[in-house]
């Protein structure tokens, strides 16, 4: 076999098994969602909405007066509320005040009591009422 014959062999080889690999799984469909976060019946000044699937990255929506608005996984999602306020200065970090989450671990993390079932056809309109204590 001569030295080109076996170049085009291998280039051939090359070609073909470079599309032979397991497919990536499609990313789910997403549906607009929007709504309202309250805690203690007062709108929630800043925070961020975190909603989620197994499998999924988290979908992050930002918290603003109360309200949030965006994009998320059509399905049965977790949903998770942090609100932040500017915690103490830390020395560590040259005295800057870094932000802490102030939300009841039920809120947030693997044991969330929060869910929304979000459908493609909408109208997906949640209203999060949390409490402090």
């Amino acid at each position: 076999m001569s030295r080109s014959c076996l170049a085009t062999c291998i280039v051939l080889a090359l070609v073909g098994y470079s599309g032979c690999g397991p497919a990536k799984p499609a990313a789910p469909p997403v549906a607009r969602v929007k709504g309202s976060v309250n805690i203690d019946g007062k709108p929630v000044p800043t925070g961020e909405i975190h909603f989620g699937m197994p499998g999924t990255a988290a979908t992050i929506l930002e918290i603003k007066n109360g309200t949030f608005a965006g994009e998320t996984p059509v399905g049965n999602n977790q949903v998770e509320v942090f609100i932040y306020v500017e915690g103490p200065p830390v020395e560590k970090y040259g005295g800057t005040r870094q932000k802490q989450n102030t939300t009841l671990p039920k809120y947030w993390g693997p044991n969330t009591t929060l869910s929304a079932e979000v459908s493609a056809g909408g109208p997906n309109e949640f209203k999060f009422d949390l409490t402090s204590k």
